[in-house]
């Protein structure tokens, strides 16, 4: 974006959806792809905060979980902070480069969404864990956390500060897939043992979080559906060559994370199982998902 207001008239519905003319007015009276308007009102329509949940049980719950369970939970709950942490600015990085309005109205409300899940986080250990900070520290220097990372990150960072703009299409087509496999795939793991949880009766309120947060995802899993779909079909919008020539990429990738997902599952499970759920089922549920996404 070279402009925060581009001073020409312009007509948005002849505009790609990415690297085009800068946009002026943020305007709703007509519409290329009405689908990200849509998706931007029932984004809104599903708004929630965290601090509207009660969790004062799972103060309690948490003191009461076994060695094993505790491993698994906050194993999960560090990952969780550093995915929407990173993802919040990803779709801030990515939408520099968006040409149409109401896909940048609908990428704003998405990154504000992924901003309110990091909010759920920090609302959940400055009430129930003894030292949060202490808990935050303790994220960046897990290298199984880190790691799991790679995978978005990597693909942001290339374009990011990116002068040149060289192979510019190509790395947005990649943003946009890293996105889509974190938000349709990477996650889910996570939700399931926090789920696991609230179905025992245990730190219930986290569970309750978890659910507008998967909801949430469901949607934004639904926004990269939409653009990756465009994108290989619509000529006009300059992507169709690279769309196709990265089909097996798409694939690769989705491989890739289905094989991080059974490893970290592997890892969750190292310290021991848990009643009814362990490594086999989780990572049976983690290839289920990859292969219906």
């Amino acid at each position: 974006m070279k402009s925060v207001l581009n001073l020409k008239n312009i007509d948005t519905t002849k505009q790609p959806l990415f690297l085009g003319e800068d946009l002026n007015l943020q305007r709703y009276d007509r519409f290329k792809y009405p689908i990200f308007f849509e998706l931007f009102k029932k984004q809104n329509e599903n708004f929630w905060w965290p601090h509207e949940i009660q969790i004062s049980k799972d103060r309690s719950d948490y003191k009461n979980l076994t060695d094993t369970e505790r491993f698994v939970f906050d194993s999960n709950l560090r990952f969780q902070t550093l995915g929407d942490s990173m993802l919040s600015r990803s779709i801030h990085t990515l939408k520099d480069y968006v040409s149409n309005p109401e896909l940048e109205i609908c990428m704003n409300t998405w990154a504000q969404f992924e901003g309110i899940h990091s909010y759920s986080y920090s609302y959940l250990l400055n009430n129930v864990y003894p030292d949060p900070t202490k808990f935050f520290d303790s994220i960046m220097e897990d290298k199984e956390i880190v790691t799991r990372a790679e995978l978005i990150r990597n693909n942001y960072d290339k374009i990011l500060g990116d002068d040149d703009k060289k192979d510019l299409k190509q790395k947005i087509f990649d943003c946009i897939l890293s996105v889509n496999v974190m938000e349709g795939l990477v996650f889910y793991v996570s939700f399931a043992c926090s789920f696991y949880f609230g179905y025992r009766g245990k730190m219930e309120g986290n569970a309750k979080i978890i659910k507008f947060i998967q909801r949430d995802e469901a949607l934004h899993f639904g926004i990269t559906q939409n653009l990756l779909k465009i994108l290989g079909s619509e000529e006009k919008e300059g992507f169709v060559g690279i769309v196709k020539k990265n089909e097996d990429k798409i694939y690769a990738i989705y491989e890739q994370a289905a094989k991080n997902e059974t490893d970290w599952c592997k890892y969750l499970f190292s310290k021991g199982n848990l009643l009814g759920l362990n490594e086999e089922v989780m990572s049976g549920y983690a290839k289920w998902l990859c292969d219906n996404r």
